[in-house]
């Protein structure tokens, strides 16, 4: 019996590959290289802990199944990581409009550090609606910006256009 892609994720998915199995090792990953880096336990270029490598794995170990004990982990990844996956597609396709309306001058370093900034307080204001929306805290932007989204384009279109007409 032939499989699509479809067919085998959706089979992965009632095996619980992407509720426990990614999850854990996402987080194993993380405090692994948390505990390598720090060296809490010792330097494993060091003679004398050598052995720490295994302390670490074990700790990670232990702490990526103790967070799969409830469903919280994994709730969390199933909502964050295809939000994550479209607002990834959304910066990837503003860097590439940015490249094709903007020429580099030369000597220039690459983007001026205001796109930086506009993204990252993009970023952190999307991140706290949709966090408030799961986690029950912080306050919802998303009815704010639903009565006021326009308005606050025209005025950053004014405040644009202000600092253009005036830069030196």
């Amino acid at each position: 019996m032939a499989l699509d892609i479809a067919g085998i994720l959706n089979n992965w998915n009632s095996m619980g590959v992407f509720s426990y199995v990614f999850p854990f090792l996402i987080i194993f990953a993380i405090v692994f290289a948390i505990l390598q880096k720090t060296k809490i336990f010792g330097d494993p270029d060091n003679e004398k802990t050598k052995n720490v490598k295994g302390i670490n794995a074990v700790i990670a170990i232990a702490i990526g199944f103790m967070s799969l004990l409830n469903n919280y982990v994994s709730t969390f990844f199933q909502t964050i990581f295809p939000r994550f996956g479209v607002v990834l597609a959304i910066f990837i396709v503003l860097l590439i409009f940015i490249g094709f309306f903007t020429e580099p001058k030369t000597g220039d370093k690459g983007f001026p550090k205001w796109v930086g900034w506009v993204l990252a307080i993009g970023v952190i204001i999307w991140a706290w609606t949709e966090w408030s929306d799961m986690f029950g805290v912080g306050f919802e932007l998303s009815y704010f910006f639903q009565d006021y989204f326009w308005g606050l384009v025209l005025l950053g279109g004014v405040g644009a256009l202000i600092y253009w007409m005036t830069k030196n």
